[in-house]
């Protein structure tokens, strides 16, 4: 069915998701009566899609309803720049393993 080596994938992904929602329902807790600017817009932005798919069961807010105009800028920032700059990261260092592997 799967081969040892997409099953390891496999159980990678399922980690990191966990640690994903881990940190979003512990850290990027978003109470609506703070109002929040840049860094949290960042912070919220980034784990967005935990705290929406939390928030359907919970009723927990992805986007602070009370936030300065630089909120949302750190917002879109923190939802698409943030994690494909990670991409890039993670991308360059398995280059440089792979060269320094062979």
């Amino acid at each position: 069915m799967f081969t040892p080596a997409q099953r390891l994938y496999f159980l990678f992904l399922f980690a990191l998701v966990a640690i994903m929602f881990l940190l979003a329902a512990y850290t990027a807790w978003i109470d609506p009566a703070q109002t929040y600017g840049f860094w949290g817009g960042i912070q919220h932005g980034f784990f967005a899609v935990q705290n929406g798919f939390i928030g359907l069961f919970s009723g927990r807010d992805y986007y602070a309803p009370l936030h300065t105009g630089w909120y949302r800028w750190g917002f879109w920032a923190g939802m698409f720049l943030i994690p494909g700059f990670i991409r890039v990261c993670f991308e360059v260092l398995g280059v440089v393993v792979e060269s320094w592997l062979r």
